[in-house]
């Protein structure tokens, strides 16, 4: 019976081609590592910027060459924010949408979803609220299962938690951050650049945790994707390496 089963799943192994994550991930990594530091930048820059605010607000008087040079930094910080932020995004749909792919790939009939919604699903109104979530959820948990068929002492990790907190953050530091660019393009009192620079650092703040967690689950899927390249590779399928 026992070699039935082993006969079959080699049969099912054979057919089974899927592509390799692994690159992708440490790209990603490291390109949300270097969006954390800046964060921690953007930080000390966005407290300092506030102090000379709240100093203009009280009355005192404060030297050129500060309100010069904090306004340089917040530019050049915002600049290199701006072009981080959007290679995080390219890096991480790249990775997701694969991530995704490969559970396709593995032929695994109940995926709720088409490969390419793991990247339009983020742009649509309302939808993109839930559905990358879903899907984040699905590979977490789709992976595992199917590592699991391949090997029965492999044991299952829940992710609920950390995809929870993770997603949570992003809903904020998204709503937060599109106040912020709202208050960016305005004509301002004093108060209202204060009020400004106050939502700027709580959105720094929130997307700090966020990075990590983006991090930390990447770090843990990846090593989920490799346990399973290994299995499929040893059990007779293909591992493309594009």
């Amino acid at each position: 019976m026992n070699e039935i089963e082993n006969t079959t799943t080699e049969n099912l192994a054979k057919k089974i081609e899927i592509w390799d994550n692994s690159k992708r991930a440490k790209i990603l990594i490291n390109v949300f590592w270097a969006l954390t530091s800046l964060l921690f930048v953007s930080l000390l820059s966005g407290y300092f910027e506030l102090s000379l605010l709240k100093s203009v607000q009280q009355g005192n008087s404060i030297d050129e060459i500060d309100v010069n040079a904090s306004d340089l930094m917040q530019m050049i910080i915002g600049l290199l924010q701006t072009g981080l932020h959007i290679a995080s995004i390219i890096v991480f749909l790249n990775w997701f949408r694969r991530a995704y792919g490969n559970l396709h790939r593995l032929k695994i009939s109940y995926i709720k979803h088409s490969e390419s919604t793991a990247v339009w699903s983020w742009f649509v109104p309302i939808l993109f609220l839930f559905r990358p979530v879903q899907i984040m959820n699905e590979i977490w948990t789709e992976t595992q299962e199917k590592i699991k068929k391949y090997n029965s002492s492999y044991v299952l990790k829940s992710g609920g938690l950390i995809i929870g907190l993770w997603w949570t953050f992003f809903i904020f530091s998204n709503f937060i951050g599109k106040y912020v660019l709202k208050t960016a393009f305005k004509d301002s009192t004093i108060d209202q650049l204060i009020e400004g620079a106050q939502a700027l650092i709580i959105s720094d703040i929130m997307q700090i945790p966020e990075a990590l967690l983006v991090i930390l689950i990447v770090y843990k899927l990846s090593e989920m994707e490799t346990k399973l390249a290994t299995e499929v590779k040893k059990s007779g399928g293909n591992i493309v390496f594009k």
